[in-house]
């Protein structure tokens, strides 16, 4: 995963021949799944196993077994670990490659307010049979990858395209909600992505605020409005994060990646690491 120099996650790996990517996550400890970003690609999240708690343009959604989140393209989502043992599936996709080169009913009726975002679907997916199907279905030609499996994968995705413009497509309510969300993201891109460049630094909310232009009071509620957070604890929660992969990848010590992360008491740190993370930094080390 890598960021662009507009701030949105991209995979380096997808296949611009094939831009489908699905892999498979598997957590056993409760805490933070993926940091706040946005991509343009479409992806759903199918859910096997657990349960989790998943942020999308500031509406908390929590999800189980067989339940989908739909991320339509540009928005912002964030996703948390509710329980022990959580295992779930990311599509990612690049729905300009179901473009034909002859422009067609389907492509302007459909797939081109798709891609300009004319076309969104609800966030949360509820049990639906046919759609859990189609996603397993999906998922299993991708992983065997058998004679034509390009094919297969893709009609794949036009079914599930279908069934989510027939039931789970956004209300007017909705497509106005996310117009609104889209013009704060707007607002906020710039500062996420330099948070998101500078979090080892010192960075305070009235610097943060004034890179928005506006005051301390209605950027801490427009922060808080798109990413659910208040500034300084989306900055420590970015922090932690980065601070748990170095953890897990290198044998530095604990002050020295309290540190490097941006936190000058490495005390403060590993309290907040174990509020935070539900375990101490040793132990989740350890582990």
């Amino acid at each position: 995963m890598e960021i662009d120099k507009n701030g949105q996650h991209w995979d380096s790996d997808m296949d611009r021949d094939f831009p489908v990517k699905i892999w498979r996550h598997e957590y056993q400890k409760v805490g933070p799944m993926f940091e706040s970003h946005w991509h343009e690609e479409f992806q759903m999240q199918y859910f096997v196993q657990g349960c989790a708690l998943i942020r999308c343009n500031s509406r908390p959604v929590q999800v189980g077994p067989g339940e989908v989140v739909v991320i339509n393209g540009n928005d912002l989502h964030y996703g948390e670990n509710l329980a022990p043992n959580l295992v779930y599936y990311s599509v990612k996709v690049d729905l300009s490659f179901l473009l034909s080169s002859q422009p067609d009913l389907c492509q302007t009726k459909y797939m081109n307010p798709l891609l300009q975002n004319q076309i969104v679907f609800q966030n949360h997916i509820p049990r639906d049979e046919e759609l859990g199907e189609e996603m397993r279905r999906l998922i299993a030609e991708y992983e065997r990858r058998e004679m034509g499996y390009e094919m297969a994968v893709k009609a794949c995705i036009y079914r599930i395209l279908v069934l989510l413009l027939r039931r789970y497509r956004a209300r007017a309510a909705d497509e106005a909600m996310q117009e609104r969300q889209n013009k704060a993201l707007h607002i906020l891109r710039p500062i996420l992505e330099y948070v998101d460049r500078h979090y080892q630094e010192k960075l305070s909310l009235g610097q943060l605020a004034a890179m928005a232009n506006m005051s301390r009071h209605h950027f801490c509620r427009l922060f808080k409005k798109v990413t659910g957070k208040p500034p300084i604890e989306y900055l420590n929660c970015l922090r932690l994060n980065k601070a748990g992969k170095l953890l897990a990848e290198s044998d530095r010590s604990i002050s020295e990646i309290a540190a490097m992360v941006g936190f000058d008491d490495s005390n403060y740190f590993s309290r907040l690491f174990k509020k935070y993370m539900q375990a101490s930094p040793s132990k989740l080390r350890a582990s």
